[in-house]
Order: C-alpha cells, then sequence, then structure tokens
C-alpha cells in the first residue's frame, strides 16, 4: 500500500484549489458551483474580454466598485467618430462585453445586469466617461451558453465549405432573437447571396473613396504581426484573411488602386475571398436609441454564440448598414421586419477552416485603477 504524506497531500490540494479560483481559462471547463461562490470582476473581464467589437476598437472599461458592483465605461480614443459617429455600433459592442461578462458568470450561479445608464456614448468625449453601472446577481436560471465558446467564437473571413446554416441551429437562432423582441431572416439564395457579395464589394470602394474614411481604417489596420501583438487591437491582416503589404499599398497608395487593372485585381481578390458562401443572415427589431442598441447587443452576443456552438463563423458586413446608398438597396432586397423594426445587421454565415484569432486587450488594461 503506497503512503502519501498528509503535509503534500494538503499542500497540492491548496495549489490546485488555487489555480482553479484564480484562473479564468481553468474555470471554464470546472463543474458548475453554488450561487455562494461569488466570482471576481478580474475572471470575468479575463472571459468577456474575447469579446467581438467593431473593428476590435475594445472600447471597454470597467471600474470595480465592489464585489458586486462595477461602473462600464468607455474610451473616447476607441470610437470611430468617421465610420460610427452616433456611436450605435460602439454601444453595440459595450452590451456584447456586457452579455459576455454575464455568461461568464453563469458558471458559478450569476448574471451581470445594467442596473443603470448614465448617458449616450459621444464621440466628443475627451476623457474614460461612465456609461452605465453594473450589478453581479445571483440566478436560479441556468445560463444555457457555456462561456467555452466565448474562447472558441472567431470571425471568419476565409472560404466557406458551401454548406447552410443547420436548421436546428436557424431555428434556435430565432428563438434567441425573439426573445429581445427582434426578428432573424435568413437565405440560401444564391442569386440573392451573390447580390450582397457584389454590394458588398461595391460599398468597399466606395468607403475608401473617403479621404477621411480611408484614415480612420488606415489608423485601425495592424499590417505587421509585430504591431498587431504590441497594441492589441485593431484589424490585424491575418484576421482580415488579407495579405498586409497588399493591405498597406490600398491605404498608403490609394490612388493606384482607384482604377484600371490594379482596381480589377484588387476587386477580384477581395471577391475570391467569399467562395463558398451560401447564406446570407440579416436582423431586424427595435433601433433607435440606446436602449434599443444595448438590446440588440445582448441579442447579438448570445445569438453569435449559438452559431460558434454549431461550429458556424460568421463575417459581418457592417459597411452595407451605415453606407447609405448600400442600405437603400438592401431594403429593397430584403424581407422587413415587421411594424417599425429595423434591418441592422447582415453578415454571410457557414463553416470554415479554424480562422487566427485577434489579439485582445489584457485584463489588467481594460480594469480602471
Amino acid at each position: 500500500m503506497s503512503y502519501y504524506p498528509r503535509r503534500k497531500f494538503l499542500k497540492n490540494g491548496i495549489q490546485a484549489t488555487f489555480l482553479l479560483a484564480f484562473n479564468p481559462i481553468q474555470r471554464l471547463f470546472a463543474a458548475p458551483k453554488m450561487a455562494d461562490a461569488l466570482p471576481t470582476w478580474n475572471q470575468l473581464v479575463e472571459i468577456a474580454r474575447w469579446c467581438p467589437t467593431i473593428h476590435n476598437l475594445q472600447p471597454h472599461q470597467l471600474k470595480i466598485i465592489s464585489e458586486t458592483e462595477a461602473e462600464l465605461y468607455f474610451d473616447p480614443k476607441r470610437l470611430l467618430p468617421v465610420g460610427d459617429p452616433n456611436s450605435v455600433f460602439v454601444t453595440i459592442a459595450l452590451a456584447m462585453f456586457v452579455e459576455h461578462l454575464s455568461i461568464a458568470a453563469g458558471l458559478d450561479g450569476f448574471k451581470v445586469e445594467i442596473d443603470e445608464v448614465y448617458q449616450a456614448v459621444s464621440t466628443k468625449a475627451t476623457e474614460s466617461t461612465r456609461f452605465a453601472r453594473l450589478k453581479l446577481i445571483p440566478t436560479v436560471e441556468k445560463e444555457s451558453l457555456h462561456a467555452s465558446l466565448i474562447m472558441k467564437r472567431r470571425t471568419s473571413r476565409l472560404h466557406y465549405d458551401g454548406r447552410s446554416l443547420a436548421k436546428e441551429t436557424i431555428d434556435r437562432i430565432r428563438q434567441e432573437a425573439l426573445a429581445f423582441e427582434h426578428e432573424f431572416f435568413h437565405s440560401s439564395d444564391q442569386e440573392f447571396v451573390d447580390f450582397v457579395i457584389d454590394l458588398n464589394q461595391q460599398t468597399l470602394f466606395e468607403d475608401l473613396e473617403s479621404k477621411s474614411g480611408r484614415e480612420e481604417l488606415h489608423r485601425l489596420f495592424r499590417y505587421t504581426d509585430e504591431d498587431a501583438a504590441r497594441l492589441k487591437d485593431g484589424l490585424w491582416y491575418k484576421a482580415m484573411a488579407f495579405p498586409g503589404k497588399l493591405m498597406s499599398s490600398v491605404f498608403e497608395n490609394h490612388q493606384r488602386w482607384e482604377k484600371g487593372a490594379l482596381k480589377l485585381v484588387l476587386g477580384n481578390y477581395y471577391q475570391h475571398s467569399f467562395n463558398g458562401t451560401a447564406s446570407v443572415c440579416w436582423f431586424g427589431g427595435a433601433f433607435d436609441r440606446t436602449q434599443d442598441w444595448i438590446n440588440a447587443g445582448k441579442m447579438f452576443a448570445r445569438t453569435w454564440l449559438i452559431m460558434t456552438k454549431d461550429n458556424a463563423y460568421i463575417h459581418p458586413f457592417g459597411s452595407l448598414i451605415t453606407n447609405q446608398g448600400a442600405y437603400a438597396q438592401i431594403n429593397e432586397k430584403l424581407t422587413q421586419a415587421s411594424g417599425t423594426k429595423k434591418i441592422w445587421m447582415i453578415f454571410r454565415a457557414g463553416y470554415s477552416n479554424e480562422p487566427v484569432r485577434s489579439f485582445r486587450l489584457s485584463t489588467e488594461e481594460i480594469i480602471l485603477k
């Protein structure tokens, strides 16, 4: 019979407990706990920081008030005055961050709720600004989405394999959207899919003609691995599935790519990246004020993870919403949501090889002192 010293047993047990309690990634795969095991805000942020944000801006900041209360701030240096002047999609990003915090809290039988919204996000802000008060509260409702999906989720701009979303996944997305009073639409009509892809390409070239818009995007692109790893934000060329040198040339020598053979080469390269796309999806719902955008963001966070659970990926076409001309064409083609609901998000969805994961700011960089 082997002998295991009591002192060594206690030491190893304490070490294991410490690692599990203070390593949020290991906590993802731990057994569910009772609601008396209060998670820390640092643990929640360590998981939620992998949430998607427009152009990977990561505008969220968190100030811890107590074990159960925190304040959500936005960083004015991480806004889009040109591309998102009313901060609609930045607000959506903040709401997605909150929902990811809540899903992470579900590991311990808690959830995170917005207790109060202080003010709308404004591009006129000059310093980190309070957006909302958050509360961490126990819940008897089991979280249906496991926090490990947050780490698995990616945006894929790669070729898709030609399969449409599974019917079960579509049905679950539709149910989740309805719970937030939004509607989900899906089309695998190839003529319509091709129309959306072509319009997206046309819109890209049109948006690049705007000097202010081009300069704003240029600041966000990360053309080398070193810049992407150092800055930990923005649009990394690998995540964009676009050669860094080509991207850099398009922005730094824009006039060369505006017409002729080079424009054709760029268009063909971009068009080729959409090979295998079989499905285009869109959401419709109330979308006129801050509370609407928060509701939409929470819904989008959850439905994206539902697709992740099915091993599916998405690629949002934000320009088709923010470009007025493209948006008008989309509204002529798409099935309209009922009543006063607006189409506010369109994306391709499907299955691809696993794409790279963009970098993220650290927990320490997100939490305000």
